[in-house]
């Protein structure tokens, strides 16, 4: 699994003034037959908006949400909808959203694609 530290956000504008960065992941690992699951997601620090976070399988099913996160906010441990079977899910979604911190009004999102891999 990529930790958050190494995160590519380089296409994302990062560190620009008034932009949102957008953590993008390859690939994912999971744990087959359980649905707590060790991750790295988050908010990175940098941003000045909440950002909620949404895991879905290739043909949409949900997997989980967060609540919003803090800039800087990372989640180590989540529990995710339902138990997988092992493989490699190719095309997982995550989805972001951002909401402005005084408001909570949704100000934008971004959906990526990544390889989910469920180990044994």
């Amino acid at each position: 699994m990529k930790t958050f530290s190494d995160v590519d956000v380089s296409s994302n504008n990062s560190g620009a003034p008034g932009m949102i960065t957008i953590p993008g992941y390859k690939h994912i690992t999971m744990k087959a037959g359980q649905k707590v699951q060790k991750v790295e997601l988050g908010n990175p620090k940098q941003n000045n908006c909440y950002m909620s976070i949404a895991i879905k399988l290739p043909d949409g099913t949900q997997l989980y949400e967060s609540g919003l996160l803090e800039p800087g906010q990372v989640l180590t441990s989540i529990e995710i909808s339902r138990e997988l079977k092992s493989g490699i899910y190719e095309g997982a979604i995550l989805s972001y959203s951002c909401y402005d911190m005084e408001e909570i009004k949704e100000l934008n999102g971004a959906v990526t694609i990544f390889d989910l891999e469920v180990m044994p």
